[in-house]
């Protein structure tokens, strides 16, 4: 069976400076091509295989792992030339992936979003139908949490077939310095009613309320997408991918106002587009940041802070006005581990055991034990390990979770809403205004309605 791929305008690709989600691909023109034995092994003879992830950070444990893993598969597998092409920024990220679908040599094994933002990549036929490897050896995901896959089924749009195994859950959640408001005598704040109550406070005392890495786009849709749960749960990101509401209208126009308001008091602080989700890390360790917002993911490395015994997890902030929504959240699975290489093509069999490395109950084995129990796992463990004070705290908000969703704009068929939400969302912190943000945004989503 041959590889297929998106013959995709490589000038749209390379050209644009506001790519989407790893999600979002262009066109739905198919082309089909074969890789020749001659580009799929390297010069010594070995198979080459490629795999891409956001993990390249080593200050973070549980990339860290992943890049030691990488080393490991390399060295037990001789065979195969294992290039690791991770990169952590997103867009970057992205771009990468895209344009080696352009060029007509997709990455082997890379990880995607999932959900309908990414219904084209598995449309043309980029990502592959792993379900009869999974049905071959069952052992494989035997341990896994059922439910992580209800992104990767396309079964809704008349696409059968599994297209990833999931990577972990997450819940969107924040970390507070709890030093910072003991030194002023002040409680954790945990609605917005309340941070916006102790942002003057903590300003004048010289520190970030929340700090805000806008330098990562998908910042601002994570943090959107939390808040609008947190005042309208999820009906209001049914009514918009339903088009039964528009994003300047009063609903989500006020949320973006709130982002607004809340820049221009000085609670994200200043000089956010200077600095990413890493810096808000540092802020929070340095004692500069009172708060911030992140995610589970980032536990087993907040573990690792000298001032752990300071850090505090709480859930995502809630209204005081709107308590019947306190326990809706952003979440859910992170992203999907797949492949873009089919049967037939001379690299597969390496490509498959690439995947199955990355995705075994023994990797997920490794990583539980390397963060000490820390942080939320796609498979269930035989033996458990006592959960640290943040783990312990993430789970009591989180095990008490009524609803839970991705970014709203995963759900939306428009492949390209991801990123045009977060990169205008963004520009609150260039000085832009809340209404011609939204305004942007829904030009957007009617000149796809036109032409849809």
């Amino acid at each position: 069976m041959q590889k297929k791929i998106i013959s995709v305008l490589l000038a749209s690709v390379l050209a644009v400076s506001v790519l989407s989600g790893c999600g979002n691909s262009g066109g739905d023109s198919k082309d089909s091509s074969k890789k020749s034995e001659e580009t799929a092994k390297s010069e010594d003879g070995k198979v080459k295989v490629r795999i891409l992830t956001r993990f390249s950070n080593p200050d973070s444990v549980r990339e860290r792992y992943f890049m030691d893993m990488v080393a490991k598969f390399q060295e037990e597998n001789q065979d195969i030339e294992l290039e690791d092409v991770s990169i952590s920024d997103e867009e970057s990220h992205d771009t990468l992936f895209k344009t080696s679908v352009a060029s007509g040599d997709p990455i082997e094994v890379f990880n995607f979003l999932g959900y309908a933002a990414n219904i084209d990549y598995v449309k043309n036929g980029v990502v592959t139908d792993i379900s009869s490897l999974l049905e071959e050896d069952p052992s494989w995901t035997e341990n896994y949490i059922d439910a992580l896959f209800a992104p990767v089924d396309y079964s809704a749009y008349g696409i059968e077939g599994t297209y990833g195994l999931p990577t972990s859950p997450y819940g969107v959640c924040c970390f507070y310095n709890k030093a910072i408001f003991d030194e002023l005598g002040m409680e954790m704040p945990e609605t917005w009613e309340g941070i916006e109550a102790a942002a003057p406070k903590l300003i004048e005392a010289g520190y970030i309320p929340m700090a805000f890495g806008a330098k990562d786009n998908y910042r601002a849709g994570h943090f959107l997408t939390a808040l609008s749960m947190k005042y309208y749960g999820d009906q209001l990101k049914t009514d918009l991918i339903d088009n039964e509401k528009a994003w300047n209208d009063p609903e989500m126009l006020g949320l973006i106002e709130k982002m607004q308001k809340w820049q221009e008091d000085g609670l994200f602080g200043d000089n956010n587009l200077a600095y990413d989700a890493n810096g808000e890390l540092a802020k929070l360790e340095n004692k500069e940041a009172a708060i911030i917002f992140s995610g589970s993911w980032n536990i087993a490395t907040i573990n690792e802070f000298s001032n752990i015994d300071d850090i505090v997890c709480k859930g995502f902030p809630y209204f005081e006005e709107k308590p019947e929504y306190k326990d809706e959240w952003m979440g859910g699975p992170d992203d999907f581990m797949a492949m873009t290489s089919q049967p037939g093509d001379p690299d597969y069999d390496a490509t498959v055991r690439v995947l199955k490395f990355f995705t075994s109950q023994e990797y997920y084995q490794g990583l539980y034990e390397a963060q000490a129990g820390a942080g939320t796992y796609p498979v269930t463990f035989g033996e458990t390990i006592q959960a640290d004070a943040l783990t312990t705290e993430f789970n009591e908000y989180y095990g008490k979770a009524s609803n839970m969703i991705g970014e709203i704009e995963q759900f939306s068929p428009m492949t390209s809403l991801l990123d045009v939400v977060r990169t205008e969302v963004t520009t609150i912190f260039s000085g832009d205004k809340a209404k011609d943000i939204a305004d942007r945004i829904q030009g957007e989503v009617d000149t796809y309605n036109a032409s849809n």
